[in-house]
């Protein structure tokens, strides 16, 4: 029942406009109830032959104010409760959003989009239809049965009261049976739309590679399980309501058999006239609508708290990185790193991924970092983000411990190209000036221009204005690359960290992007590349395995000079062999193109150096 307190709160907020619209819708309700006893007294009269015309002209209009005020009042409560509604949705899905933003990279990997796109349609739908349709049809069904009960004892007879309303005791017994289970099937219907939600949004991102392998039919499959799971769930949770929504009718029927069988008793006895009869027995008809309406009240409360207690849980999701306390370092980033003795696993793993890293990086200077897959070089950059904490006093900025910098400014400093380059469905403009709330196009030009993709966006139909599809589907992957660079450096941050980012860039745009970026850009940057040619021209280059430091040097033509790892690759990507001799086909009869620092290349390759190493 946790989860009721978010609904709970919303009111209490709001409580001037909730009361207004309860107060109201609760007034028709009363004013509906009146009717019945007017027409056990019309009939009184009628059975008298003391009602005239104009009497019951009086009569008439009486009950036709009645209605208008009905009319009125209801529509005006119904209006203020659901206006509150909506206010209610759309305050959980903002709180859901920025919830999200601010939970760590580990949630995203426990938890499905599916269904997190779950929480935020579908739950919060339910949760709304709790604070409005269910609250008004509450408010309209309690004020119409006690309102008609009071008049049922105070102006007919308190025994027919006990008779017709006492199956109505057992209403409670239903809850307790059937509530939990409508509770239950609720949450498996919400987890079945995430889990269809998750296919599809599978399914349309990776919608290429499902063409290319001629899987449609696989993943049409697929969607229709989850569609069936879907319809299953649903009909469970269908039969369920509709069972309680029928068995409330029947007690107001069996409650209707008793009215009639002592009423009929009471009337022949004289004990209660004619009219209390008839104004009962619409007293006992009308209750059958409050009471459907209380029903259906029930059943949304108990679908609403598996809502709920889904998006209570998610509110209260602690990030594992947050603010530290203490003393707090808030001033902008100047460039400087150091890591030392850096060691660190993954919460939860017994292994190390990184251990003993030290390194650092002044002003204006590049470190470049080589590893095979799994090595930790991706880890490295997420610590740097401190999209994952590292452990205190191991990565220091400005001299300062990582740890001290609020998240807020220590992001704001650092431009980051992930392995990606994930771009967002919007215009070029805006995703290039991404860190910018109104992006300048002669700026994000200049950035283009520095990635060489400038040309390429100025082919599209609207230049920068083009809209690039999810994912930038309508870009080719270097494209995406050189764009995603583009708004590294558009952000204009004392840190830049590119990882494995030119991996779709043929080698002479490469080169071509990373003198532009060592000619104009003043920032640290860190350079993580498995092509190595992205590397030759850092100020310190160093080679993991394991998560270790397993060669480091000032240059590349000092790596080489070890004939170690970073040199085994090098000549490996250059196309030769061990013995200097070019891998290349014999079928064109081409000689391999060396890359630069060829002196140093043709001067292990004769020592032998190279080959005695391996």
């Amino acid at each position: 029942m946790t989860g009721l307190r978010i609904v709970g709160s919303h009111m209490m907020r709001n409580r001037v406009v909730y009361a207004s619209g309860i107060t109201l819708v609760a007034a028709g309700s009363l004013f509906a109830a009146q009717i019945p006893r007017l027409l056990g007294h019309v009939t009184d009269r009628l059975q008298e032959g003391t009602l005239g015309r104009s009497e019951m002209a009086g009569y008439v209009g009486l009950i036709i104010l009645i209605g208008v005020v009905r009319v009125a009042a209801g529509w005006g409560g119904r209006v203020l409760v659901h206006h509150k509604g909506r206010e209610l949705t759309y305050q959980l899905r903002k709180e859901l959003f920025e919830k999200w933003s601010t939970l760590s990279p580990s949630y995203y990997h426990r938890h499905s989009v599916g269904d997190m796109i779950s929480h935020a349609l579908s739950d919060v739908e339910v949760v709304r239809e709790l604070a409005s349709m269910g609250l008004n049809q509450g408010i309209s069904g309690s004020a119409m049965l006690l309102g008609s009960a009071w008049l049922m004892v105070v102006h007919v007879d308190w025994r027919l009261t006990l008779a017709g309303l006492g199956p109505l005791l057992f209403i409670p017994l239903l809850v307790r049976w059937l509530g939990p289970e409508i509770r239950l099937q609720s949450q498996r219907s919400q987890e079945a739309l995430g889990s269809m939600a998750q296919t599809t949004e599978e399914v349309i991102g990776g919608i290429r590679a499902v063409k290319a392998f001629g899987m449609e039919q696989v993943v049409n499959s697929r969607f229709q399980d989850c569609v069936d799971d879907i319809v299953e769930e649903k009909m469970r949770l269908v039969r369920l309501s509709a069972l309680f929504d029928s068995l409330l009718p029947l007690l107001v029927n069996i409650g209707f058999i008793f009215v009639l069988g002592f009423g009929g008793y009471l009337v022949t006895t004289k004990s209660i006239s004619l009219g209390d009869f008839v104004a009962f027995t619409l007293y006992v008809a009308l209750l059958r609508m409050p009471l459907e309406q209380l029903g259906n009240v029930i059943n949304i409360v108990q679908r609403s708290i598996a809502s709920l207690n889904r998006i209570d849980e998610l509110l209260h999701v602690l990030p594992e990185v947050r603010e530290r306390e203490g003393a707090v370092i808030d001033r902008p980033l100047q460039g400087s790193l150091e890591v030392k003795g850096l060691t660190f696993r993954y919460p939860g793993s017994q292994r190390d991924v990184l251990s003993d890293i030290s390194f650092s990086l002044k002003p204006g200077q590049t470190v470049g970092i080589i590893g095979a897959m799994g090595s930790g070089k991706s880890t490295l950059a997420d610590l740097i983000l401190r999209l994952y904490d590292p452990p205190e006093g191991t990565v220091f900025i400005d001299g300062e411990d990582i740890l001290h910098y609020p998240l807020a400014r220590l992001r704001e400093g650092v431009a980051y190209v992930p392995q990606d380059g994930f771009l967002f469905s919007s215009t070029v403009l805006e995703n290039i000036g991404f860190s910018d709330d109104s992006p300048n196009l002669k700026r994000a030009k200049w950035c283009a221009g520095i990635t060489a993709v400038h040309d390429n966006i100025l082919m599209f139909p609207e230049q920068y204005d083009t809209e690039i599809g999810d994912r930038g589907v309508r870009l080719s992957g270097g494209q995406k690359q050189r764009l995603a660079i583009a708004r590294m450096i558009y952000k204009n941050a004392p840190f830049q960290i590119m990882d494995d980012s030119l991996s779709a860039v043929d080698t002479t745009t490469e080169r071509l992007i990373l003198e532009n970026l060592k000619e104009l850009s003043t920032a640290s940057s860190i350079i993580i590349s498995n092509r190595l040619s992205a590397l030759q021209h850092a100020d310190e280059i160093i080679v993991l395995e394991s998560g270790r430091i397993v060669e480091r040097g000032s240059s590349h033509a000092e790596l080489l000079s070890l004939c170690g790892v970073y040199a085994g690759q090098w000549f490996m990507q250059a196309g030769l062999s061990f013995g200097g001799e070019s891998e290349k086909s014999e079928a064109d009869g081409s000689d391999a193109v060396l890359p630069v620092d060829l002196d140093i290349e043709m001067e292990v390759l004769e020592s032998g150096r190279f080959e005695e190493a391996s």
